[in-house]
């Protein structure tokens, strides 16, 4: 049990806050990045880009395929004080996997939510970069898109895919750049100097994806009506 209990605090909300808020700190995101095999690093690029480009279209299998990747998260923090038991995250990802397909509106709701926590917590950051804490911009995102996606589920949908897709396209292509000994110092110098570069590119990215699958998504509806 205390282990457990340890393990659980790992992934409490206060360190999801934290670890969303190095997206405005390029140096901690690189210790952190630089830890992550670079396979990681382009499998998760590679996931964005379906996301940023057909979030909406496979939106059934992207949910799956993030519920994967969520749970396989999850299972590793949980799995922390046992020795990084990677039995323990694929299981975890499986399960979430699994789940997701037939509570669909559910897990969609959550990772709306989600990715409203994100860019709360990235905007409180911005705005008051001296604070303390950065819990009430999350919260209030999370709430807002989270109850958002049961009222405008093509909507939520769209952004979710479009924000989260493109934070893992900025963060996949830094991780995988990074393992590349050539150009790896220009990229760190490159984020350091520029500390919002990094929610600057994943804006850029996230704009363009939602107004390509919103225009996309309108173009489908008329011509099948």
């Amino acid at each position: 049990m205390p282990l457990l209990a340890q393990s659980a605090s790992s992934i409490d909300s206060s360190t999801f806050i934290d670890k969303v808020g190095m997206l405005t700190r390029p140096q901690e995101l690189l210790d952190s990045l630089i830890e992550l095999h670079a396979i990681f690093g382009i499998l998760v690029m590679a996931v964005g880009i379906l996301c940023i480009f057909q979030g909406y279209r496979w939106h059934r299998w992207i949910v799956v395929l993030l519920a994967l990747l969520l749970g396989y998260l999850i299972g590793d923090a949980l799995s922390a004080e046992l020795g990084k038991s990677s039995v323990v995250a694929i299981a975890i990802g499986l399960l979430c996997a699994a789940l997701a397909s037939p509570l669909l509106k559910m897990t969609v709701a959550v990772f709306a939510g989600l990715s409203g926590a994100c860019l709360g917590t990235v905007v409180w950051r911005i705005a008051q970069p001296d604070a303390l804490v950065a819990w009430p911009g999350a919260a209030m995102g999370f709430i807002l898109l989270a109850l958002s996606s049961f009222l405008f589920f093509r909507i939520s949908i769209i952004l979710f895919t479009s924000l989260g897709g493109a934070a893992m396209l900025v963060i996949g292509g830094i991780a995988s750049l990074i393992h590349i000994e050539a150009i790896r110092p220009s990229v760190e110098a490159q984020l350091e100097q520029h500390r919002l570069i990094i929610p600057l590119l994943v804006g850029v990215a996230a704009v363009i994806g939602f107004v390509l699958q919103e225009t996309w998504t309108r173009e489908g509806a008329s011509e099948e009506g």
